[in-house]
């Protein structure tokens, strides 16, 4: 059995609608039902904040004070990590965000990303594996950041790069040695990622394929990349030099790991997913998320947490039961949120 990360206490201050507001969970999956306009979804988001910066609502920290305070929001946690507790503090100091892990003041997120393991599906998402290109690689990228702890600093660092190379091009500043930093940074980067969405895909497809549930439909994911597996950091580097001249004429870089190409079909029917109903869509999208926690289970041993906000209200009684009994056999703790408490029944 896996170990699995799990909040027992939650507490906000001044976060969103909720001037203070506690929970204590143990390690027990929660059920939040109520009206609309309580504040259920400001809970997940408050969660969310472990996994991400600006939380499942990309929003900044000015966005997320109670309006009707002026004293700054602070959420605490009181979180096992698979191993340990920790006590985590986030909270708002000059339109910034705060961390304290155990007492002490973090300098980034990286020390978070290395700890917690938070995924999330809200209705925002429905249309995700829809949408561009670049809407699905970052969606493929936050089940990646589930897998491998550096992931999302790689990334950081490879589309900060990215962005000061195009400024470079774009204000024709030719500084040989400049160029030359920022590609080395870019292309060692580059490689790395595109090894662990490799890696991480491999892995996700075979959980779909023989350890997902059979209530679900099974997805069939498709990755494609300018790059090659064989490609190395140097051959990289040299590409994004010849390309400076074509990269600046076009505004904007024309090869790298950001162009990836993220898929999904019904594997039913060998048919992409804009093709299916958008129930099919919709049920597809949430076999992906819960694959992506069993593979975790599976190949790492450890359950992330699993933030589902309004999903019932999208399944029928059959998809609602399997859903419920998936959760139960994969044993991590999962925050769900509904209008009504029947649903559960």
């Amino acid at each position: 059995m896996a170990t699995h990360c799990y909040i027992k206490k939650l507490k906000l201050h001044n976060f969103r609608s909720h001037s203070n507001f506690e929970l204590d969970s143990d390690d027990s999956s929660v059920v939040i039902t109520g009206e609309n306009g309580i504040g259920k979804t400001n809970i997940l988001e408050a969660i969310s904040l472990l996994a991400k910066s600006n939380g499942m609502k990309k929003a900044k920290a000015s966005e997320i004070q109670n309006r009707f305070s002026n004293e700054d929001w602070v959420v605490h946690y009181n979180f096992f990590n698979g191993t340990d507790f920790n006590s985590i503090g986030i909270a708002k100091s000059f339109d910034k965000k705060l961390i304290q892990i155990d007492g002490k003041t973090q300098s980034s997120y990286s020390s978070l990303y290395k700890i917690s393991n938070v995924i999330w599906l809200i209705p925002q998402m429905d249309y995700v594996l829809l949408n561009s290109p670049s809407d699905r690689l970052r969606f493929l990228d936050r089940i990646v950041s589930l897998f491998e702890e550096n992931y999302t600093c790689c990334y950081m660092r490879y589309r900060k790069a990215k962005h000061e190379r195009s400024k470079l091009l774009r204000e024709n500043i030719l500084n040989k040695n400049w160029f030359s930093s920022l590609e080395n940074i870019m292309a060692v980067n580059a490689v790395s990622i595109l090894h662990m969405r490799s890696s991480v895909l491999k892995i996700l497809q075979d959980t779909i394929d023989n350890h997902s549930s059979k209530l679900f439909p099974k997805a069939s994911l498709k990755f494609s990349s300018q790059l090659t597996l064989d490609d190395t950091a140097e051959y990289f580097q040299n590409r994004l030099k010849e390309n400076r001249e074509k990269d600046s004429l076009t505004g904007r870089v024309t090869l790298g790991v950001h162009n990836d190409n993220f898929r999904v079909f019904c594997q039913k029917r060998n048919v992409p997913i804009n093709l299916c109903s958008t129930g099919e869509q919709k049920l597809l999208l949430l076999s992906i998320i819960l694959s992506s926690v069993k593979a975790r289970c599976i190949y790492y041993n450890k359950a992330p947490l699993l933030l589902l906000d309004d999903i019932m209200s999208h399944l029928d009684k059959h998809y609602r039961k399997a859903l419920i009994e998936e959760v139960l056999s994969i044993q991590c703790q999962t925050w769900i949120t509904d209008v009504n408490q029947d649903n559960f029944n």
